[in-house]
């Protein structure tokens, strides 16, 4: 018997964010790579999961992303990504900025922040970065929901376990090198999911 369904976003589409320090390489593509490892690593536990993009071309809305949680019944939404710093650090300033955050929905914020701090510390502790702590981000115009369109229209389609999940800055030579690294992603998906069977067995 399934323990549930998790919905599993690759951000971006296959050459979204090239890395500026590793040519050739897009967060889009170590998005889906690692994408493939969660869901083996999930299943094996007894998840059922579902890609928001099951072929690596696919691109499709924020929107339809995260509706893909709640038509679908699932128990979790998490999107993954790697992060970038803003226009103001130069580039020859990328190699300071490194380390895992996790954005999690403010919909069900008691529940949702003790899975985004499990994650975040496996995230850390597995790539040996920098911890950037756990966060929320609200809309400008209404507070009460996530800024997040993924985050917002997973729980506008009814399901409020979300998270979004920041592996390290695809800008930084030390994470960067991390994620192309695809033994390195296999324990980072394997890291990632004993937290959500932990989380799980414990909220079911």
């Amino acid at each position: 018997m399934s323990r549930g369904l998790i919905i599993i976003d690759a951000g971006h589409g296959k050459e979204g964010n090239p890395y500026p320090i590793l040519p050739g390489k897009f967060e889009g593509t170590q998005n889906f790579y690692l994408a493939l490892h969660l869901s083996r690593e999930l299943e094996a536990r007894g998840f059922d999961t579902m890609l928001t993009r099951p072929e690596i071309d696919n691109d499709p809305s924020l929107v339809e992303r995260g509706r893909m949680a709640g038509d679908n019944g699932a128990i979790l939404f998490i999107s993954l990504h790697s992060n970038a710093p803003g226009p103001a650090t130069l580039p020859e300033q990328y190699d300071e900025v490194c380390g895992s955050e996790v954005y999690y929905s403010v919909s069900d914020e008691e529940r949702n922040a003790t899975l985004a701090l499990a994650l975040n510390d496996a995230v850390v502790r597995t790539m040996n970065t920098a911890d950037r702590g756990i966060k929320t981000r609200r809309s400008t115009e209404d507070p009460s929901i996530d800024f997040y369109s993924v985050l917002r229209n997973s729980v506008a389609s009814g399901c409020k376990c979300a998270v979004l999940v920041e592996h390290g800055f695809h800008t930084n030579r030390a994470d960067a090198a991390f994620l192309t690294d695809d033994a390195c992603l296999s324990r980072l998906a394997e890291a990632e999911a004993e937290v959500i069977d932990k989380f799980f067995a414990r909220n079911s």
